[in-house]
């Protein structure tokens, strides 16, 4: 079956950022594919009403991006798939986050060099700054203090020498995205979920905390999703573009935030020492002001709602 519409081609679709771009492009007139390394990510994507062509594959099988590519003639590619757990061991972290970005953008010189190509990174390759260097912008340096921080920042770097050599490559740096569908290895969701645990009976009403003092910048993430669509459209090949909220909010502040919207009134809350460690980043805080510029981007959703939705997310999925 031919079509005329512009397609999109989405590296981990199935995932928490993924089905929300999917969502999104559907919704603009895109046709959206996708790959994901996940068995059933197909019918995750049809459960939210998305039906889309989906290929199983893994970022280390350069001949399946190839393929992929080949087959989808993307306008658009949209990477975000990528290995995030930071206790992954350092060779799955290489082989998922660098060489499956050397794959990919092989794949798309070679069978698709018109293709505006969108590396999503993470603030995690800026790694620790003083508190003069926040909000931070795109040019501050990277610290990376974690392997999986140094393969993102690789990624990025990929980018831009794919950019430098004629690929139409831009790269984002989101900072800590929440939202619903984000699952429980996150701290936002995990508190979530334990709050919805609690109201349903299934846990005692006891929520065990580590340090809590942490400074993020959390960013809806329906709102990331905008803003990637923007950054490829809008945004100027070879260029970076943070995407966060340009506001600091402490891990307990998240915590209260949730328990306020809790049906739940007696949930303590006990710092357990073997948790409370120091955090490797006390404060990060982004700026967004170039993606403003260049893009119009800006994020919409307020944080109330941010958390009631994440809340009544983990509500129905128990």
């Amino acid at each position: 079956m031919t079509t005329n519409l512009p397609t999109a081609l989405i590296t981990g679709i199935a995932g928490f950022c993924g089905s929300y771009l999917a969502e999104l492009l559907a919704g603009q007139g895109w046709r959206v594919v996708g790959l994901d390394v996940a068995a059933g990510a197909g019918e995750r994507l049809r459960r939210l009403g998305l039906d889309v062509a989906v290929w199983q594959a893994d970022l280390a099988d350069a001949a399946a991006l190839q393929e992929i590519v080949a087959a989808t003639q993307p306008d658009q590619i949209y990477h975000l798939a990528a290995l995030t757990n930071p206790a992954a061991p350092y060779r799955a972290l290489y082989e998922a986050n660098v060489y499956g970005t050397i794959h990919l953008l092989e794949a798309a010189h070679a069978t698709a060099p018109e293709a505006r190509v969108l590396i999503a990174g993470s603030s995690a390759q800026y790694g620790p700054t003083q508190p003069h260097e926040n909000p931070i912008g795109e040019a501050q340096e990277f610290r990376p203090i974690t392997q999986y921080a140094v393969t993102k920042a690789a990624q990025d770097l990929l980018g831009a020498m794919a950019s430098a050599a004629g690929q139409a490559v831009i790269r984002t740096r989101s900072f800590n995205i929440i939202g619903p569908r984000q699952g429980p290895q996150f701290v936002s969701a995990a508190f979530a979920r334990q709050i919805a645990e609690i109201e349903q009976g299934r846990r005692p009403p006891l929520i065990e905390v580590g340090n809590l003092a942490a400074v993020r910048d959390f960013v809806d993430v329906r709102d990331v999703a905008r803003a990637y669509a923007l950054a490829l459209k809008a945004g100027r090949p070879g260029q970076a573009y943070n995407v966060c909220s340009g506001a600091g909010r402490s891990v307990q502040s998240l915590l209260d935030g949730l328990l306020a919207l809790s049906t739940a009134t007696a949930i303590k809350v006990r710092p357990v020492p073997e948790r409370m460690q120091p955090a490797d980043v006390p404060a990060q805080v982004g700026s967004s002001a170039r993606l403003a510029a260049d893009a119009g981007w800006q994020p919409l959703i307020p944080w109330q709602q941010t958390l009631q939705d994440l809340l009544d997310y983990w509500r129905a999925a128990l």
